[in-house]
């Protein structure tokens, strides 16, 4: 389903201030990820048939094959799988030791997706869930910028089904 050559449908993921808020992590230190948010993502997957491609700067704590020794990278894989959420593969990393310091990522990360579609053109649709403006027009026609306050909404989860179908 949406995995036959030539009609992949991809979902770019940013975590931080999408599958979390600033009010989550205010509220429960202890929690990194929003269940809620989680469901949400997971409708989205079964609606669209699309895959996940971490697109987030928590993508650099997982080796090619997605396997991660980072604890919390491993609790991120864990809350993913037991809501039945596949990682598919993750963006290169065009991030330099200033952007790393300095936390510019939305500087490279149209890039690093762009570079990611070049490489799999059996990609007919894509949404980009992320909480900045990634400063690309024509990336930002594919983003759902979400409200890092607030994490993905059901809103957000509307307008995402309306890039991908």
């Amino acid at each position: 389903m949406g995995k036959r050559k030539g009609f992949m449908k991809v979902i770019f993921l940013d975590i931080d201030g999408v599958l979390n808020s600033q009010m989550l992590i205010e509220k429960n230190r202890d929690e990194k990820i929003d269940v809620n948010a989680v469901k949400l993502l997971k409708k989205l997957i079964d609606i669209s048939g699309a895959v996940i491609v971490l697109s987030s700067g928590r993508r650099l704590w997982f080796d090619d094959n997605m396997v991660t020794e980072d604890v919390e990278a491993q609790y991120l894989y864990n809350i993913l799988s037991q809501y039945g959420i596949e990682i598919y593969g993750k963006t290169p990393d065009f991030s330099t030791d200033e952007i790393r310091t300095k936390r510019t990522f939305k500087e490279v990360k149209a890039k690093e997706i762009t570079a990611w579609l070049e490489k799999h053109c059996d990609v007919v649709k894509y949404v980009i869930l992320d909480d900045l403006d990634l400063k690309n027009e024509q990336i930002n026609a594919n983003l759902v910028r979400i409200d890092g306050k607030v994490g993905i909404t059901e809103d957000d989860l509307k307008r995402a089904m309306d890039i991908l179908n």
